[in-house]
C-alpha cells in the first residue's frame, strides 16, 4: 500500500478516557469501528483531536495498535505526533513504525519557534531516522510553515503532504506545490472550499464528528455533483461553530456523546462544555440529521 496514492476523508480519532483519565480501550474500539464503517479513506490518531499533546508514547502506541487490529479494510493509518524536540518525535515515530503505522502527521516544534533552516533539519532527521512518509501538520501559531518554506521542505523525500488550516494559504500551496505534494484541508468551516481550491481531501475534526456526511460530500464533489456538495456544506457548517472556540477537545467529544458514541470527557485542564453549549450542539446535530 502506498500512502502517496491516498486521498479523501481521514478522520482524526478522539481518545476516550475513563473516570481516572486512563484510555478506555473498549470505548475506543467502538469509536474506531464506527469510523471504519463510514467508508473513510484513512484514519489518524495522536493529533489535536486525539488530545495528542496529553498522550504519552505508550498511550499513542496503544491507540495505534487498536487502529491496526480493527483495520479490516486495510486503509492507511497515520500516527499523529505532537512533541517539541527532534529526539522525541523520532522516538515516537520509530515506535509507530514498529507497530505498523503507514505515515506520520507531525507538528513543527511549538515552544521554540524555528526558522526555515531549523524546520528543514527537524523534518529531514525525522525522515531519515524513521523512514515513513510525513505529513506536516501546519497548526502551530509560533511556527507556521509558509508556502516558501514548504517549497524547501518538499525537497525532503519523506514529506508527502501538509495539513493546512488556513484556506487562503491552502489555495496558494495548491497553486505552487500541488503537483509535488498533497495538500489536505483542515479549515473545518471551509472544507468544501478547500476541495474547490484543489485539496486532495481532509484530515479534519469535522470528518470525525460527521464522517458519513463528509464522505458523502467528498464523493459528490469528486463526481461533479456540486449542488449536493454545497447542500451538505450548509448542513454541517453549524456543527463547526459548536467547537470552533475553546475548549476544543471537550466540545468534539460532547458532539460524539450526544450522538450515542460514548467517548467520555477530555483530559484536564480541558473543560467540559457548558449546558448552553450542549443545547446548541444538540440543535445543530438535529439539523444535520445526526440524531
Amino acid at each position: 500500500m502506498s500512502f502517496k496514492s491516498i486521498e479523501g476523508m481521514i478522520p482524526p480519532t478522539v481518545v476516550p478516557f475513563d473516570e481516572n483519565e486512563n484510555i478506555d480501550h473498549e470505548a475506543f474500539r467502538a469509536e474506531v469501528r464506527f469510523l471504519y464503517a463510514s467508508d473513510i479513506d484513512g484514519i489518524s490518531s495522536g493529533g489535536s483531536t486525539s488530545e495528542g499533546a496529553f498522550l504519552s508514547d505508550k498511550e499513542l502506541s496503544t491507540c495505534l495498535e487498536i487502529l491496526i487490529e480493527e483495520n479490516e479494510k486495510n486503509i492507511p493509518i497515520v500516527a499523529g505526533i505532537i512533541r517539541n524536540s527532534t529526539r522525541e518525535v523520532v522516538k515516537a515515530g520509530l515506535e509507530a513504525r514498529s507497530i505498523g503505522a503507514d505515515a506520520l502527521l507531525v507538528t513543527p516544534v511549538f515552544y521554540y519557534g524555528a526558522i526555515l533552516e531549523g524546520n528543514y533539519a527537524f523534518f529531514k532527521e525525522i525522515g531519515l531516522k524513521v523512514g515513513l512518509p510525513i505529513i506536516i501538520y501546519n497548526v502551530v501559531p509560533t511556527n507556521l510553515i509558509s508556502t516558501r518554506a514548504l517549497e524547501k521542505l518538499s525537497e525532503i523525500d519523506e514529506i508527502i503532504g501538509i495539513k493546512q488550516v488556513d484556506p487562503v494559504v491552502l489555495a496558494e500551496m495548491v497553486s505552487v506545490l500541488g503537483n509535488r505534494i498533497k495538500i489536505y484541508g483542515a479549515c473545518d468551516a471551509l472544507l468544501y472550499g478547500s476541495y474547490v481550491s484543489g485539496a486532495c481531501g481532509a484530515i479534519s475534526a469535522l470528518v470525525t464528528v460527521a464522517p458519513r456526511l463528509c464522505v458523502e460530500q467528498w464523493q459528490a464533489f469528486k463526481s461533479g455533483d456540486q449542488a449536493k456538495a454545497v447542500e451538505i456544506h450548509k448542513k454541517i457548517l453549524p456543527l463547526v461553530k459548536c467547537y470552533s472556540e475553546k475548549p476544543f477537545p471537550g466540545k468534539i467529544k460532547e458532539l460524539l456523546n450526544i450522538q450515542g458514541r460514548k467517548v467520555g470527557k477530555a483530559r484536564r485542564p480541558n473543560l467540559e462544555p457548558t449546558a448552553e453549549e450542549k443545547a446548541q450542539m444538540r440543535t445543530c446535530l438535529e439539523l444535520a440529521g445526526l440524531i
